[in-house]
Parts: C-alpha cells; sequence; structure tokens
C-alpha cells in the first residue's frame, strides 16, 4: 500500500492510501490511515473518525471504510483506476 498527497479544501497537503483490489480486501475490518501524515492505524472501527494518530499525534486517523465513502482512498488494478478522489 501507497500514499499520495493531495490538498484538502483547507489547503493543506494531506495523503490518502493508494492501493490495488488485492491489497484492499487483504485489510482487516480494524485498519485505519493517518491523512495527516500518511500511516497506518490498527484497531480503527469501519466507521472511525478523528482517531489520534500514534506516529504523529494528530487526530487524523479514519477508519478505511469511513475513507471509501469520503472518496480518499484510491483503488487502483494495474493502470485502471477504479475510484479517485475528485
Amino acid at each position: 500500500m501507497n500514499t499520495r498527497p493531495y490538498r484538502a479544501r483547507s489547503g493543506q497537503v494531506q495523503y490518502l492510501p493508494e492501493m490495488d483490489s488485492k491489497e484492499y480486501l487483504a485489510l482487516s475490518d480494524n485498519t485505519g490511515f493517518c491523512l495527516f501524515c500518511g500511516a497506518t492505524a490498527h484497531g480503527v472501527e469501519p466507521d472511525g473518525r478523528r482517531y489520534p494518530c500514534e506516529m504523529c499525534c494528530q487526530p487524523r486517523v479514519y477508519g478505511l471504510e469511513e475513507l471509501l465513502l469520503m472518496g480518499l482512498v484510491r483503488l487502483i488494478d494495474g493502470d485502471a483506476v477504479l475510484l479517485e478522489e475528485e
């Protein structure tokens, strides 16, 4: 899994997870991602929002399903992008 920087509406650079569909299916239900630093977090509920990050201490960790609903996960298979943040 990789992360990709993007500029949020606030103008701040954040990171979104980028993975192929096999990686997505292999992740546990309790996986989250920090939008501030791009770290992977464990023990995050699928609809979790604003959990504190263990790496950067910022409250920017969201559950994977929550990020999908927000459009902040980029799923790729080879050269095809399945879902991309606008």
